[in-house]
């Protein structure tokens, strides 16, 4: 089963670009499905897709997923100077390796998979 710190550190190699981290957490013929209908197969194609995504920042917006070998996580993904894109991130495992990566644009997250909303500390 695929641990949620290999998930959360993939991201972290996403957001900072770290394309031999990412390509680490998978297997050898490991896949990427990006949102953009993209396919990259094999650690070296993750490696150079994940050392070219732009700046962004990473908001997740539900808990984890899990369904047998497969997670999935809803969250948002936010460029600079552009407007954030909701994505559907569906992990699939081989032991703690992820063996597909299929991430997808969506228009809204189910409302019973969303986080509450945070606080506000100013409140009571």
């Amino acid at each position: 089963m695929l641990s949620h710190s290999t998930i959360l550190r993939y991201f972290q190699a996403l957001q900072t670009r770290d394309g031999v981290l990412a390509a680490s957490l998978f297997t050898p013929d490991g896949v990427i499905d990006d949102f953009r209908g993209k396919h990259h197969a094999g650690t070296a194609a993750i490696e150079r897709f994940i050392g070219q995504v732009p700046d962004m920042k990473l908001e997740y917006l539900s808990e984890f997923i899990a369904h047998g070998s497969r997670i999935t996580l809803y969250g948002r993904i936010t460029y600079p100077g552009v407007e954030s894109v909701l994505v559907r991130w569906v992990f699939s495992a081989e032991g703690e390796r992820i063996a597909h990566l299929g991430n997808s644009r969506i228009e809204q997250v189910p409302a019973d998979r969303l986080l509450p909303a945070p606080r506000d500390a100013g409140r009571a």
